[in-house]
């Protein structure tokens, strides 16, 4: 009987990290995920952007363009904890991204909003990943992409069961 070179038997491992077509979902999806912070960050670097971390980024992309948010709401859109993201969100705010205002609803509360550097920094970012997604939409076809973005969207609620 032949085996694959990374069958546990043999002393392969189960979380081998070579990728193929037949990979479970969630390991290709990793990849995608990681392959898009990589040039992200490669791009923020290219223009001047160094001192940003992928995990900087996610809490960019939470906070979003609304107007700012509480470190518990940052936190909720992450699907993470209070105590994980205070730690990034103070980061931030040191490096001159973030700052804290309070919250006009509830003056014990603070709210988390970006910095005219943080703004700059959040739309060279999403510049990167729109100019990933129309490369992507060049290559496989745009009608591909969307449908790829359906099921993976369909894939990410049917989750939430």
């Amino acid at each position: 009987m032949s085996r694959s070179p990374h069958h546990p038997a043999d002393g392969g491992h189960l979380a081998d990290t070579r990728l193929e077509p037949d990979s479970r979902l969630g390991a290709l999806a990793r990849r995608l995920a990681a392959i898009v912070s990589d040039r992200v960050q490669g791009d923020l670097i290219s223009e001047g952007i160094t001192d940003l971390r992928p995990v900087h980024l996610r809490i960019f992309a939470a906070l979003g363009r609304g107007g700012g948010a509480r470190v518990t709401e940052i936190a909720d859109r992450l699907g993470s904890t209070k105590q994980t993201v205070g730690p990034l969100v103070d980061e931030l705010v040191v490096k001159g991204y973030l700052h804290r205002r309070r919250d006009p609803a509830d003056a014990r509360a603070k709210i988390v909003d970006f910095t005219p550097a943080g703004n700059a920094a959040a739309e060279a970012a999403h510049r990167s990943a729109e100019n990933i997604d129309r490369q992507w939409a060049d290559r496989i076809g745009a009608e591909r992409l969307t449908e790829c973005r359906t099921m993976l969207w369909e894939l990410v609620n049917a989750s939430d069961d």
